[in-house]
C-alpha cells in the first residue's frame, strides 16, 4: 500500500506501465504524454512528480524549468527515475530543480537513505514496476 505522506502523486511514465496503478490508488495519476504533462499539472496541482528518465529525456530539461519558474509549483517535489548514475547529468538535473534521484540498485538495498524517502513516498510493488519498464 502506498503511504499518504503526498497527497497527489504524478507518475509520468511510458504507457506500457500498468495502469492498474493510477487505477487502485486515487492520488496517483499516470501520464504518457508529454503532451498532456502541463494540462494535467494544473488540474491535479500534485505533490510531488515522479519521471521515468528514459522516457523523457530529450524534453526533461524543459519540463523541470518550466515547473520551477512558475511559482504556483514551488512545493511541488521532482523524482527522477533513472537506470544509471550519471555524474554530469544528474548534477545538471539537481541544478535545475530536481529533488530525488532513484536507481535500480538503491531499490536492491533497503538501507540506503534515498529508498527510506522513497519509501515514504510510494510502496516498493508501484517502483518495482517502474524498473520493470524501464529496462
Amino acid at each position: 500500500m502506498i503511504r499518504q505522506r503526498f497527497k497527489r502523486v504524478l507518475l509520468v511514465a511510458p504507457d506500457n506501465s500498468p495502469r492498474r496503478l493510477a487505477a487502485e490508488y486515487q492520488y496517483v495519476k499516470h501520464v504518457a504524454e508529454t503532451s498532456k504533462l502541463f494540462p494535467t499539472i494544473f488540474d491535479m496541482k500534485p505533490d510531488l512528480i515522479l519521471f521515468d528518465y528514459a522516457h523523457v529525456n530529450k524534453d526533461i530539461e524543459q519540463m523541470v524549468r518550466r515547473i520551477r519558474v512558475n511559482p504556483f509549483y514551488k512545493k511541488t517535489k521532482i523524482c527522477c527515475y533513472k537506470l544509471r548514475a550519471h555524474t554530469a547529468t544528474d548534477e545538471f538535473l539537481k541544478a535545475i530543480g530536481v529533488n530525488y534521484f532513484v536507481y535500480p540498485e538503491d531499490l536492491a538495498t533497503e538501507s540506503t537513505e534515498q529508498v527510506n524517502i522513497f519509501t515514504a513516498i510510494l510502496d516498493a510493488s508501484l517502483m518495482r514496476v517502474l524498473a520493470k519498464v524501464a529496462q
